[in-house]
């Protein structure tokens, strides 16, 4: 244990030796508090260090403390280079959108050696954000009790808020909204430190209201017997108040401003509980307690089922009542008329359409006859369907789709129209039309194609009256176009053919190099020509361009030329050029003289030589350059400066043309640059780096596997 303790403390010294005197200064920062918007985040410090530079690989973090000064997990803002030698440097940085506090911190750490300076004083940052705050959606309100009311922001953007009255801080709050309970002018402003002020709400005002109590006359409870109208009256009458009426919690609409009373008609639809509210002048407003108006029967009769049902094809409707007497005798009536089979049934089911009731007879003579409200049962007479592609439709563009009835409506008696649910369709008898031709389909959608394209329509029959719906126009593009080389263009084969997607009927266009050269029905083509194919199809007014293909006659392999196109001689030595994949050939000088009609043409002098050789219907030239070489001695040092004199490193001649003779060339660490069998004096090529900062290179001159040369090489300027 005394051996560890001693190494520790002897690599603690170490390093207290190397760091000692260096130390990172506190931030000189270029402003007091930091306010950040939407529209500005840039700030800007001044940072320094003591003593001596920073390793070339250090970076400095600037960095940033959470809203108490902590950085114990701290947001680095910007990384910076190259700042090592400087002692002193300005930089800008950017701070998150969502600082919020009074306590924040900067400080700069380096990694090389590892050093955390010293944090700045303690600064405001806060985001204040571009926000319209309004107060009570701008509207002023009057106080018209003791409860007060509330006022609120529309936008919760802070974590705290200074309220206002009358120009004078009211609270600090970290709520939104403000309860307020005596008159005044409101208004609230987000804080935010030292940036607070620039962002505030509108003025409220906030006046005192009239309190005042609201009744309507008479009894709580009102069961009347006659036929007298019922009079509920509001207990205020002002024609400056508006007077609000209410049935079972619902507005009676239609009623001017002032009505303080109302008069109800002794019927089964007007009984139920109503109350009035009264707004003043002021603004404040009073609602009454609630008046029941009762049926004044020991029966009752309550509907238990809608008033209002439609009825297709053949579902039917169910109509239901229900009595708390029982011993009432039950009657229904359609149109008037009495229906014999429903006597004393609290339930009727219907299939056809008109107006029901029920008779509820009591015996007892104030009740007399108890008649519901009446049930009307409604069968559309016309029927409105519109068809149209299900998915997204674009004509020529979109390549498949459904058709569908997306909506079928039915018009009833009274004029209003409903729609007709998928559930209710196999009541109807559909039939579809393209182009005037019924199709066999009776279906409520069917996929179509390019194949499909023309005018449809649907035509609905109910009950033997058929309707017909919108005439739709399909027109789908057609499916991708795609070239395939069916044969290519050869020496011995001098016709092509090109085959594109079949699609029955359609017109195909073929252009070549943009040129139209054939047009028809077929989708193959056979050319003699080369270039650039491509092929419009056209089909019932749709049409689609392939993408190009290339038919070309490739030559460029077919004839080989041994050592190569670039041949290199020694002085009074002769290169034999042998070339071979052809039928005849013609060896030319660089003055037009015919020089062999060989495959085999021995060359004793530098020069520019052309190969002629035909094969079938082609004719391929090659260019052969035949350079003089009378290096004898293999170089070390080169000069790739671009002046035409020792740019490349140059070989004797006896290691060129000699396919058993691999260069290898490989950079001071190891990396292979270049690795051939046929090296032509052309090394370093434009792709080298000629400033690298380790000019020398390896070779090595292997034959036959063996290596027979080797050593350096290396570059000058």
């Amino acid at each position: 244990m005394k051996k560890i303790t001693t190494t520790i403390a002897i690599i603690f010294l170490l390093f207290t030796l190397n760091s000692y005197g260096q130390k990172i200064n506190a931030p000189q920062l270029a402003f007091e508090y930091a306010c950040l918007n939407d529209a500005f985040n840039t700030f800007e410090a001044t940072f320094s260090f003591n003593e001596k530079p920073f390793a070339s690989d250090n970076k400095f973090y600037i960095e940033l403390s959470d809203k108490n000064g902590s950085f114990s997990n701290p947001t680095i803002l910007k990384t910076v280079e190259g700042e090592n030698f400087s002692f002193e440097f300005k930089e800008s940085f950017s701070l998150p959108d969502e600082v919020y506090g009074e306590g924040y911190k900067l400080r700069l750490r380096a990694t090389s050696p590892a050093i955390v300076g010293e944090a700045t004083p303690a600064f405001d940052a806060f985001f204040v954000p571009n926000e319209n705050l309004i107060l009570n959606d701008y509207k002023d309100i009057s106080l018209c009790s003791t409860s007060g009311a509330t006022i609120k922001l529309n936008k919760d953007i802070a974590k705290e808020y200074i309220w206002y009255k009358n120009g004078e801080i009211l609270k600090v709050s970290s709520d939104n909204f403000l309860t307020v309970s005596e008159p005044g002018e409101y208004y609230a402003e987000p804080y935010y430190g030292n940036c607070t002020g620039s962002l505030y709400s509108n003025l409220v005002i906030v006046g005192k209201g009239e309190n005042f109590e609201v009744a309507i006359l008479g009894n709580k409870s009102v069961e009347p017997c006659s036929n007298s109208p019922i009079v509920l009256e509001a207990s205020i009458d002002n024609e400056n108040y508006i007077y609000t009426w209410y049935k079972n919690e619902e507005k009676i609409g239609e009623l001017p401003a002032y009505t303080p009373k109302i008069e109800l008609n002794n019927e089964a639809e007007n009984f139920g509980s109503y109350r009035v509210e009264v707004t003043n002048e002021g603004g404040c407003t009073s609602s009454s307690s609630e008046v029941s108006i009762l049926q004044n029967k020991s029966t009752i009769v309550e509907v238990t089922s809608p008033l209002n049902a439609v009825i297709i094809g053949d579902n039917t409707a169910t109509l239901s009542i229900k009595t708390n007497n029982k011993g009432a005798e039950i009657l229904w009536y359609k149109d008037g008329q009495p229906l014999k089979n429903s006597y004393n049934n609290a339930t009727l089911i219907v299939d056809k359409e008109g107006e029901y009731y029920v008779e509820v007879s009591s015996g007892n003579d104030c009740e007399g006859d108890i008649k519901s409200p009446s049930f009307k049962i409604f069968e559309p007479i016309s029927f409105a369907a519109e068809i149209k592609p299900t998915s997204a439709y674009d004509a020529c563009i979109t390549t498949a789709s459904n058709l569908a009835i997306t909506s079928l409506k039915g018009t009833l008696n009274n004029g209003d129209e409903i729609t007709i649910q998928q559930d209710f369709f196999h009541n109807f008898n559909l039939k579809w039309l393209k182009d005037g031709t019924y199709l066999k389909t009776t279906n409520t959608s069917f996929p179509v194609t390019y194949k499909d394209n023309g005018v449809y329509k649907l035509e609905v029959t109910y009950k033997g009256k058929t309707f017909e719906s919108n005439a739709q126009e399909i027109i789908l593009g057609l499916p991708d176009v795609t070239l395939n080389t069916e044969k290519e263009i050869t020496c011995s084969e001098p016709q092509g053919i090109i085959s594109a997607t079949k699609i029955e009927g359609a017109t195909y266009n073929w252009y070549n190099n943009e040129n139209l050269v054939a047009s028809g029905l077929e989708n193959t083509l056979t050319t003699t020509h080369v270039g650039d194919f491509k092929v419009e199809v056209s089909f019932g007014g749709c049409a689609i361009t392939s993408k190009s293909i290339s038919l070309n006659r490739n030559t460029e392999d077919l004839v080989e030329v041994y050592p190569g196109e670039k041949i290199t001689i020694s002085p009074d030595r002769i290169v034999e050029a042998n070339a071979t994949g052809g039928e005849s050939y013609e060896w030319i000088d660089a003055e037009g003289n015919i020089l062999s009609k060989t495959a085999t043409f021995s060359i004793a002098e530098e020069g520019i030589y052309t190969l002629y050789a035909k094969i079938g219907e082609c004719v391929i030239e090659k260019t052969v350059e035949v350079i003089s070489n009378d290096v004898v001695e293999i170089p070390n040092v080169i000069s790739p400066n671009d002046d035409s004199v020792n740019d490349k490193w140059t070989l004797p001649q006896k290691f060129i043309n000699d396919p058993e003779v691999e260069v290898v060339i490989c950079d001071s660490y190891g990396s292979t640059v270049l690795k051939t069998n046929k090296y032509d004096n052309n090394w370093p090529d434009a792709s080298l780096n000629k400033t690298t900062e380790t000019p020398v290179f390896y070779y090595f001159v292997n034959k036959k596997g063996k290596n027979i040369k080797k050593g350096s090489i290396t570059l000058v300027n």
